[in-house]
């Protein structure tokens, strides 16, 4: 039992001697160092960091002072999670920035909000570390004594008195930087001053809090509009097979002339004609057919393997005899036949079809691709000449007003421009972001980017950026989700509308 005791005292001990030191160094540092010697200012996020880290020191030295009780551990344990929360998403705000880029001061060349989240995850580990050479729980009782409180000895009393000090200098300072109630705290706080002239308190930090808070942020976008999934409500997009409504002068019409309906019976999203054979998807299903649509072969990737790729919305020919494949994710899958693949390697890819195909191999394989203004955009297309595949973002509920293609570099899959191509026949008060493309195909240097909104082929020169031309095609066409054209120049919509997939000729 003697043993059991000392083991509590142990505890005891370490969780005093772990509140203070939370309090005096990462508390104490960053208010007394950074604060009053370097003028730093804490923003709306390092100061929720800095209470998460003094409730928790003060719940440990509670822990010391009156024993072990389940609702202090919890609320450490609470407020550790809200810390560690808190410290992700300010790391997450800056995290894909590029080198040095981040906010605020610097710490050994790591900035302080990584460090709030190194002393989160610190707090975690060494409370399992304790907790796990801690004795019986009803030993703390015991080494109580029967007493409501522990005494204090010199250190634990001057742990007390620092930390009490230190806290007190936190609200001081708190109450000069942000004053009181309704003002809180800035996302961008000047240096902290106790000169008048330069305090600032603001409310400008409640705008917006609640009217569109979302856990997601910026990336709470709906799914884009697939042929198999419609999703006009939630992307608030009213799409219209109206031309005379586009945003863009016509300067063309076509008709139909003919259509032939495509034996497959899932909703076709892409079709792409390559090396003399017509290739096709829906979600996660590839489609190989003959110039008749007569369907030759076929596969289904696993969409979950490695990187996982979002429903496929566009195919183009790679590396002569191979393709690519992408999702409105932009993460793609670089594949190819083989008749006489090895089917336990090509496992990881397919779920249907790895006898045939492969996905694992030299130059084979997925990758992300990066964007900068197309971010927080999905895309639903994708074209490509020698050397770059181009992609075409769709609105959504989000974003209503942009629309940027984006182009990449077979070699290296890596970004090599982004552009909003310019329009001088853009109707007054109308964004190119009401366009909703489906499919594109360069073609005699322009890209012929498919609108499923208000029936209209736009005409963009990608080395120009501009637009150059639109056609008008007829209303009867209300779900286009696919543009080829022939050798002959003539144009083919695939639309799945009425529960069929319809190829439209016309001219």
């Amino acid at each position: 039992m003697n043993n059991e005791i000392t083991k509590a005292k142990n505890f005891y001990f370490l969780m005093c001697l772990a509140g203070f030191i939370l309090i005096l160094l990462p508390v104490g540092i960053a208010n007394i160092i950074f604060g009053y010697m370097m003028g730093d200012s804490p923003c709306t996020l390092c100061w929720g960091q800095r209470e998460a880290m003094i409730f928790i020191g003060v719940m440990a030295l509670f822990i010391f002072r009156y024993g072990l009780k389940p609702q202090y551990l919890a609320s450490l344990l609470v407020m550790t999670a809200f810390g560690l929360y808190q410290s992700f998403a300010q790391y997450g705000n800056h995290a894909h920035r590029d080198l040095d880029q981040g906010f605020s001061l610097q710490v050994f060349g790591i900035h302080t909000y990584f460090w709030a989240e190194v002393v989160f995850f610190a707090v975690v580990l060494l409370l399992g570390v304790m907790f796990f050479l801690a004795p019986k729980f009803s030993v703390f009782e015991k080494e109580m004594n029967g007493e409501k409180v522990r005494q204090f000895g010199k250190f634990s009393f001057a742990a007390f008195v620092i930390s009490a000090l230190i806290v007190a200098s936190n609200v001081f300072q708190a109450f000069v930087s942000t004053g009181v109630p309704p003002f809180v705290g800035q996302g961008d706080p000047v240096r902290f001053s106790l000169n008048p002239k330069y305090i600032i308190w603001s409310t400008d930090g409640w705008k917006s809090t609640w009217t569109s808070f979302s856990f997601l942020g910026k990336r709470d976008v709906k799914a884009p509009d697939y042929a198999f999934a419609p999703a006009s409500q939630k992307l608030g997009v009213s799409f219209d097979n109206d031309s005379n409504n586009s945003p863009l002068a016509i300067t063309q019409e076509v008709k139909i002339i003919d259509q032939k309906t495509i034996e497959i019976d899932k909703p076709l999203n892409t079709l792409n004609f390559i090396n003399g054979e017509f290739v096709t998807s829906s979600k996660w299903n590839v489609y190989f057919m003959d110039q008749d649509f007569q369907l030759k072969d076929e596969f289904e990737i696993d969409p979950y393997f490695s990187a996982t790729i979002d429903p496929i919305v566009g195919i183009v020919p790679f590396m002569q005899d191979k393709y690519i494949l992408i999702g409105s994710n932009k993460t793609l899958l670089r594949f190819g036949k083989n008749p006489n693949a090895d089917e336990a390697l090509q496992y990881a890819d397919f779920i249907k079809g790895a006898d045939k195909f492969e996905g694992q191999g030299q130059g084979l394989g997925r990758a992300r691709l990066d964007t900068v203004r197309a971010k927080y955009n999905h895309i639903a297309s994708m074209s490509n000449d020698e050397k770059y595949f181009y992609t075409a973002t769709v609105p959504n509920n989000k974003d209503s007003k942009s629309f940027v293609i984006s182009k990449f570099s077979f070699d290296d899959r890596v970004l090599s421009g982004e552009f909003t191509p310019k329009a001088d026949t853009l109707k007054e008060g109308r964004s190119l972001g009401e366009l909703y493309v489906t499919a594109m195909q360069l073609k005699d240097k322009s890209l012929y980017a498919l609108s499923k909104n208000h029936n209209v082929i736009v005409l963009i020169d990608p080395y120009e950026e501009k637009v150059v031309d639109t056609i008008a095609y007829p209303a009867e066409i209300t779900n286009a989700r696919a543009l080829h054209i022939d050798d002959e120049g003539k144009l083919h919509i695939l639309s799945y509308q009425d529960g069929k997939n319809i190829y439209f000729t016309l001219q």
